[in-house]
Parts: C-alpha cells; sequence; structure tokens
C-alpha cells in the first residue's frame, strides 16, 4: 500500500502539524475562551432556570474537552512523537489524555441530548415542564450523568496501566501500557459500549428531540394562524424567549452532530478492525484521520459562545452589560468627542 511507502509517514507528518497548529493556536484557545464566557455569563443570568444550569455544564465539559484536545495536539506532533523520551509516546498519551478527552466528549453528548430533550418538553407540554423538569431535577441529573460516564471508564483503567518495560529491541527500558490478564474481553464490551451504543444513542435522542420539535412548532404555527380568535389560543404556546432558546439549542446540537460524527465513525471502526487500534499495523492511518476528527470536535465545543450570542437576545444583553463593566477593556472603546457643537 502507498501508506506504507516511504510517502505515507511524510504525508502524515504534514497533515499532523498542520492540523496539530490550528487546534493549539486558533481553535482550541478561541473555545477555552469562549467557554469561559459562556459560563460567566450564565452564572450572571442566575441558575433559577434549569436551562442555564444545563449550558454551563456543557461549557464546562467543553473546557475539559478543549484542554485535553490542546494536550493532545502538543503530544500526537511528530516534532513531540520523534523525541526521545523514555516513554511509548502514543501509548501514554492513550492513557493519560486520549481517554479523559473521550469522557468529556461523551458528557458533553449527553448533556446535549438532556438539552434538547428538555427543550422538547417545553414546545410538547409548556405549562407543565416547570413541574417535571425542576431545578433540583437537573443538578441531579446531570451529576448522575457526570458519576455514570466516569464508572464506564474504571473498566479500561483497570484492565491496562502505565509501566516500566523492557525492550530488547532497542536495549532500553520506557513507560509504556501493560495489560492484565484477558484484557480483550474487556475492551470488546468497553468498547461496545463507549464508541458504539452511547455516542449513536446521544445521536438518537438529540435527532428524535428536534424532529419533535420542528413538527410541533410547524403544527401549532399552522394552527394558529387558522384561528382568529386570539383570546382562544391564549397560553397554548411558548414564549419568544423560549422559542429562541428552543432555536439555538437545535443549531448547536445539528453543530455537535456533525462535528463530532466522524469521530464516533473512527473510534467505531478501531473497535471493529484490531489492526487500527493502538498497538496494529494501521494505527498511523487512524492517528491521521483523528486528527481531523478533533479539529471537527474542538469546533463544536467553541461556536456555541457565536450561536448563543447572535441568537439569544438575553444572552447578548447579559454579554454586553459584562464587558461594559470590564474597567481593563474601556481604554479599546473609541473615546466620545469633547468639542460642543453648535446647533
Amino acid at each position: 500500500m502507498l501508506w506504507y511507502t516511504g510517502l505515507g509517514p511524510l504525508i502524515t507528518e504534514i497533515f499532523l502539524t498542520i492540523n496539530c497548529l490550528i487546534l493549539v493556536i486558533l481553535i482550541s484557545i478561541f473555545g477555552i475562551i469562549g467557554n469561559v464566557i459562556n459560563i460567566i455569563i450564565f452564572s450572571k443570568q442566575g441558575f433559577d432556570d434549569s436551562i442555564n444550569i444545563t449550558l454551563t455544564a456543557l461549557a464546562i465539559c467543553d473546557l475539559g474537552a478543549l484542554f485535553a484536545s490542546q494536550v493532545l495536539a502538543v503530544v500526537v506532533n511528530p516534532w513531540f512523537l520523534t523525541s526521545d523520551l523514555p516513554i511509548v509516546h502514543m501509548e501514554v498519551v492513550n492513557m493519560v489524555v486520549f481517554y479523559p478527552h473521550n469522557y468529556c466528549v461523551r458528557v458533553c453528548g449527553f448533556i446535549t441530548a438532556f438539552a434538547a430533550f428538555e427543550r422538547c418538553l417545553c414546545v410538547l407540554i409548556p405549562l407543565k415542564v416547570k413541574q417535571v423538569i425542576t431545578r433540583k431535577f437537573t443538578i441531579y441529573f446531570l451529576c448522575v450523568i457526570f458519576v455514570v460516564t466516569l464508572l464506564d471508564m474504571l473498566p479500561i483503567y483497570y484492565v491496562t496501566y502505565l509501566d516500566w518495560v523492557f525492550f530488547p529491541d532497542s536495549n532500553s527500558t520506557k513507560l509504556a501500557m501493560v495489560f492484565r490478564e484477558n484484557p480483550y474481553n474487556v475492551f470488546g464490551i468497553s468498547y461496545l459500549i463507549t464508541d458504539m451504543f452511547v455516542p449513536y444513542f446521544t445521536f438518537f435522542i438529540i435527532i428524535l428531540s428536534n424532529v419533535v420539535i420542528t413538527w410541533k412548532l410547524k403544527a401549532r404555527s399552522a394552527w394558529r394562524s387558522s384561528v382568529t380568535n386570539t383570546r382562544s389560543v391564549k397560553g397554548e404556546g411558548i414564549s419568544n424567549r423560549e422559542k429562541k432558546t428552543v432555536l439555538s439549542l437545535m443549531v448547536v446540537s445539528i453543530i455537535f452532530i456533525v462535528c463530532l460524527l466522524p469521530q464516533s465513525a473512527i473510534l467505531s471502526a478501531v473497535s471493529l478492525e484490531p489492526e487500527l487500534s493502538i498497538r496494529g499495523s494501521k494505527f498511523d492511518l487512524t492517528i491521521l484521520c483523528l486528527s481531523f476528527a478533533y479539529m471537527l470536535e474542538c469546533i463544536s465545543s467553541s461556536v456555541n459562545v457565536i450561536v448563543y450570542y447572535r441568537m439569544s437576545s438575553r444572552y447578548r444583553e447579559t454579554f454586553l452589560v459584562f464587558v461594559a463593566q470590564q474597567k481593563w477593556l474601556r481604554k479599546f472603546q473609541p473615546r466620545e468627542s469633547t468639542k460642543q457643537v453648535d446647533i
């Protein structure tokens, strides 16, 4: 295959270097700043509304994923991979960075699905949703998402650990990943859940919720247009602010699916084809594909601040007030002219 000739590794290094620079310098840094702003804005708005709690948790998970992506971008860079360190680079990266990164991404998926389902209930039962999804229920449910997803990581860390291993070929001892007995039985079940069931289940919930929202809003709009007595429709719909929140979450959901689907497909392929795994003969191909998938995933975790600002008037108003309160930003604002103008 061309991939395993002298041209393959050169192409891999070029694309990895470019992607890593884009990840570190442009997308991840912007996303980290944006998600910090999201957390500040939602905290200023208060957490009486359960959706603010959900979006804050989503911003926190996006921060974790972006920090991990920055580390991945550095350690997967060919300059780092060719460094003479006493470690098996990708195996250590897999244990220390890759698994925690995937944890944050899975939690983001569950939270996005929960937010989409919550907005779906707002459209289906607008007068009762506050009784169903309360502030306390949202906090407890988000805690369950964090804990249950973390428990899913325990089998992987149980059957694998880092230890010093002697390599006769290079006559050196390096820090590498060591397996316990029968690790592939655990890997098979874990990958089936984490790389097959979890991402596609969250995609299904997100798509189903948005389809129901779209159908219900269109049906309600058609029904309203056919009713001439406005008093008969009073209290039957949702407010304009709720509609904007629904639309913004729909955009976030679409971006999440489009940007995360390639990564999920790659991880599914790795779970089905052993040669694409970390010790397989085609792992370089997996790294190259993942570099593009991580760039898309960073975009998904970074653009939420733009979506909220453009589509939520309440968010935009709070953001502008927050900026106006920052004294260090005033020096960047144009000074007003002190000259008097005769009228």
